[in-house]
């Protein structure tokens, strides 16, 4: 028992360090501030005044934020608009469990909208703030329209912003 102890121990001390010296960089989800939208008018204020570009492909993603939002999520899997994803609990567990709806990017926001399956589908939007290929802020909510650009996202927003669990109930689900 004592031989054994010896050799995890060794183990034991340096796997704290080797995890905390990651290389690499992940955000933190500030669930209340979330919750409490208190980060939306900021987002509201870029989507209003930012030029974006749309795209219909997920590779559009950028490659550092679809890291960190797998770091995450634990695997942000996503389909492209045209592709299956897990809409249903019958579905593969080898389809992505997203399905892309709207992408839309600036010098510094993402603005998406995609699915969720499981007992029934769900509709996500996820605003990502970055600087410096690092995520700075994100605000994430349900939403239930059709998307055709940000203003519509602006519009949904500015809508349904006052209304008690208008974008959140008390989780946050990427």
């Amino acid at each position: 028992m004592i031989k054994s102890f010896k050799i995890i121990l060794p183990f034991l001390l340096v796997i704290p360090f080797a995890v905390s010296g990651q290389k690499g960089y992940t955000y933190l989800i500030d669930t209340s501030k979330i919750l409490s939208n208190e980060n939306l008018d900021p987002f509201i204020q870029k989507l209003s005044t930012d030029s974006f570009t749309n795209f219909t492909d997920k590779k559009a993603i950028p490659k550092f934020i679809k890291k960190q939002l797998d770091a995450i999520a634990h695997d942000f899997s996503i389909a492209n608009p045209n592709e299956n994803y897990r809409c249903c609990c019958m579905s593969s567990q080898k389809l992505p469990a997203r399905k892309l709806q709207f992408l839309s990017v600036s010098n510094n926001v993402l603005a998406m909208t995609y699915l969720t399956g499981g007992w029934g589908v769900s509709s996500h939007l996820l605003l990502i703030r970055f600087e410096q290929n690092k995520i700075v802020d994100l605000w994430t909510g349900y939403y239930s329209n059709e998307v055709n650009g940000v203003a519509d996202i602006v519009k949904y927003l500015n809508e349904r912003r006052n209304k008690k669990e208008a974008f959140n109930t008390n989780i946050i689900i990427l």
